[in-house]
């Protein structure tokens, strides 16, 4: 059995093998990206070739373009009734950085950093990194894999430093309510916690759901990572947002200017024009989406005789092994998949939880009933 210290490699494995399998001609079925497979807006192209025909490409300043800034504190505060300012807004080469710049600054050797489980990747990794310790709290599929405030309180202790809160959820699309969200927010300040808010899907929430932010709750020790990727289907394009606490915004400039020096300055163009069209990009994204979703839930449970729940929001659907009636663990059983069928999952230990994989439904309609159809076949066979 695959363990959590041997789940990294056996990730990467699945990702080399279906490069290499692409690479070589094969028909790849790919539910592990976690990719919007969208083109860029016709707005955010024509507004960077106009930039690009008019302007010179030099270095932007390290915390990125003031008008940048201005228009993502704006896009921001209009849409998820927060109060932030230029000062409190950093412009980086996606989300991800900015969390390790924000980690980077704030843990120390030792540190507790507590990190709901399910949880993206990289949490646990960024913190070990710097020497810290995650410290996992455990969430269920039948409170729909939110924190309860109850094992927030559970797992304090007098090393705990930093909360981060993924919300909405990747791999699950958990989406807290605001009631939920304060009454976590207010157990953590309590305990004098950093709260890291990763609100990266916050546009892409389906059906009647709604989307509050940590930062409309809290205004000291919070930190709200927001990002183009995901929201405007701009993952190429490397733009994430910091909004946070002045302080902790300069000295991430600070460290970003001794390290990447800031993200593109065509990149932010881009970033721009998203921001400046965000209403009619982000419900382009998010009905495809869940035309995307729907469709997938619907061909999975007839094809599997499932239940699964539609997510209400996120790319993702969280799905237990039993349904397959398999006892591999899920790394084996998505390397299995790969093997045997060009089938490429995200297995459940990647994100800490075991019996589970994660697949998205981020590609075009027709590729994820193709894909859908070939799992059913290689289960059979």
């Amino acid at each position: 059995m695959m363990t959590t210290e041997t789940m990294a490699s056996a990730t990467v494995a699945i990702n080399s093998m279906a490069l290499l399998k692409k690479e070589r001609g094969e028909k790849i079925y790919n539910f592990a990206a976690g990719d919007p497979i969208l083109p860029s807006h016709p707005k955010v192209i024509e507004s960077v070739a106009r930039a690009m025909d008019s302007e010179l490409i030099l270095y932007p300043p390290v915390a990125g373009l003031q008008n940048l800034r201005r228009a993502a504190s704006q896009w921001i505060n209009q849409r998820y009734n927060c109060s932030y300012k230029e000062e409190n807004t950093l412009v980086a080469a996606g989300g991800k950085f900015v969390i390790f710049a924000a980690m980077q600054l704030l843990v120390q050797e030792g540190d507790e950093v507590l990190i709901p489980s399910p949880y993206w990747v990289s949490y646990p990794q960024i913190t070990r990194i710097f020497k810290g310790r995650p410290i996992l709290l455990p969430t269920h599929a039948q409170n729909r894999w939110k924190l309860t405030p109850q094992t927030l309180k559970a797992h304090l202790s007098n090393r705990s430093k930093i909360l981060i809160l993924n919300n909405a959820g990747n791999p699950t699309g958990t989406l807290y309510q605001k009631e939920e969200l304060r009454a976590l927010l207010k157990i953590a300040n309590e305990a004098g916690l950093f709260i890291i808010s990763d609100e990266v899907y916050s546009e892409i929430v389906y059906d009647d759901h709604q989307f509050f932010s940590g930062g409309e709750l809290v205004k000291e020790k919070m930190l709200v990572v927001q990002s183009c990727s995901k929201n405007f289907a701009m993952t190429g394009w490397r733009i994430g947002f910091a909004f946070g606490p002045e302080d902790l915004i300069k000295a991430m400039t600070a460290l970003q200017g001794q390290s990447t020096t800031g993200p593109s300055i065509v990149s932010q163009w881009a970033a721009l024009a998203a921001l400046k069209n965000h209403s009619e990009i982000a419900h382009f994204v998010r009905s495809t989406m869940q035309k995307r979703r729907d469709l997938f839930i619907d061909t999975f449970n007839t094809l599997f005789n499932g239940n699964l729940e539609k997510p209400a929001s996120a790319l993702y659907v969280y799905i237990p092994l039993s349904i397959f009636q398999k006892s591999l663990d899920s790394a084996e059983f998505c390397m299995e998949l790969m093997t045997k069928a060009n089938i490429a999952c995200v297995p459940g230990i990647a994100f800490g939880t075991e019996g589970y994989l994660r697949m998205a439904f981020s590609e075009k309609e027709e590729v994820l009933t193709e894909g859908l159809i070939a799992l059913r076949k290689a289960l059979k066979s």
